[in-house]
């Protein structure tokens, strides 16, 4: 239902996360369900009870493990994913407030999205110059990230990865 609303609403990325943890739910119950039912004999309980039983066979269980397989791969990519981000971040924080500081600016934050270290900061005019955050970020060896920078008050600076120059542009686009 939810993945049916999202399409509906045109936020397919969202929509795709969403019919990932379905899928994951879906094989992790299915994977689950058979372990449990393997290691507790189940199949043997419902024959010795004269019970109807279905064959497993290989491909069954080829199945079963072809779908958590499936998932898991879109989970793994996902999972790296944000472990890169996250210590992109942190590399870039120190990198940043120190930058920050000499112009008597404050890092409100600092994040990196699929890469892109994206830094928001407050203070008054001047701004420190959006370049040196870039040269900076070099030298600390994150010259293959691509830089946003945010100043409160709407602009925000776009810093190209292996470059020394920024642009600026209004209007708070993400």
């Amino acid at each position: 239902a939810v993945t049916g609303l999202l399409l509906q609403v045109g936020r397919y990325h969202d929509a795709g996360e969403s019919a990932l943890l379905f899928a994951t739910n879906v094989a992790a119950i299915v994977a689950t369900g058979t372990v449990v039912f393997l290691v507790y004999r189940v199949r043997d309980a419902a024959r010795q009870a004269g019970l109807p039983l279905g064959r497993l066979t290989g491909r069954t269980l080829a199945v079963v493990a072809a779908a958590v397989l499936l998932v898991a791969v879109p989970l793994t990519t996902g999972t790296v994913t944000v472990s890169q981000d996250l210590s992109t971040a942190a590399d870039a924080t120190p990198v940043a407030k120190q930058w920050a500081a000499q112009g008597r600016w404050q890092v409100a934050d600092v994040q990196s999205r699929s890469g892109t270290i994206v830094v928001t900061v407050l203070g008054i005019p001047p701004t420190p110059a959006s370049s040196q955050l870039r040269t900076a970020l070099n030298s600390a060896g994150l010259a293959a990230h691509p830089l946003q920078i945010h100043l409160v008050g709407g602009n925000t600076r776009t810093c190209p990865a292996h470059g020394d120059t920024c642009t600026t542009s209004t209007g708070g686009s993400n």
